[in-house]
């Protein structure tokens, strides 16, 4: 009798004990993960304090080393133009800088005819000065730009004789003619050279003396233009 009474009391208190182990096993997992949670809790409001710290300090700094726009001394501002190294004279005039910028943006011929003329929006050919590679081209192109401006635009392109210049005109030709006496002791004119633009005919002329009414005949020698003369370049 007294012996099952221990059995009983002994496995009694083996139960008792694996609850109490298993309750204070609980507890300390709960305690533990709860202590985790607060650590990591305050490890984050610690780095977030550092670093506003060092924010503030590093906005502190910066601003010490920036001069206060009051201690600023003014100064005198410099004129703005549209080309560099240029400046305006008082009155709103542009000073010799401005002008000698000027005239360094101008083309200017290379054989001394001084710069090149202004082409007119309506005139039939293209021109590229730096084609022009002698003065005997550079004249031509002058004299014809010249002729148009003037008004007279009968004319496609032209020819250089002798140092004069022969534009192209309509249903015209030069013509250098020899006069010699025939055996009756006529004179008679024989052409020895011609010279017109490639639109026109020459085969419908038979005689040069006498030609068709639509073809003009210009004689060479008292024909042309000057270009030094017409230019006003003497």
């Amino acid at each position: 009798m007294t012996r099952g009474i221990y059995t009983k009391w002994i496995v009694g208190g083996i139960v008792l004990l694996i609850i109490v182990a298993g309750v204070c096993l609980l507890w300390y997992r709960h305690d533990t993960a709860a202590g985790r949670k607060a650590a990591v809790e305050a490890e984050k409001v610690l780095q977030q304090w550092e670093a506003e710290k060092q924010k503030q300090t590093i906005t502190a700094e910066t601003e010490s080393t920036q001069t206060p726009a009051e201690s600023i001394t003014p100064t005198a501002e410099k004129p703005i133009t549209g080309k560099t190294g240029t400046k305006p004279l008082s009155n709103g005039a542009e000073g010799p800088e401005v002008e000698a910028q000027q005239q360094s943006d101008v083309q200017v011929s290379p054989y001394g005819f001084g710069p090149y003329p202004e082409v007119p929006e309506d005139y039939p050919s293209k021109v590229d000065w730096t084609l022009r590679n002698s003065p005997n081209a550079e004249l031509l192109t002058r004299v014809l730009i010249k002729l148009w401006t003037d008004g007279e635009k009968n004319f496609r392109g032209g020819g250089t004789y002798n140092g004069k210049i022969y534009p192209w005109y309509h249903n015209t030709i030069y013509v250098k003619f020899i006069y010699a006496k025939n055996a009756d002791g006529e004179i008679i004119g024989s052409s020895s050279m011609k010279m017109s633009g490639p639109r026109v005919d020459r085969s419908v002329v038979k005689d040069w003396s006498t030609p068709p009414s639509h073809i003009r005949i210009l004689e060479i020698d008292s024909s042309g233009i000057d270009p030094y003369q017409y230019l006003n370049l003497r």
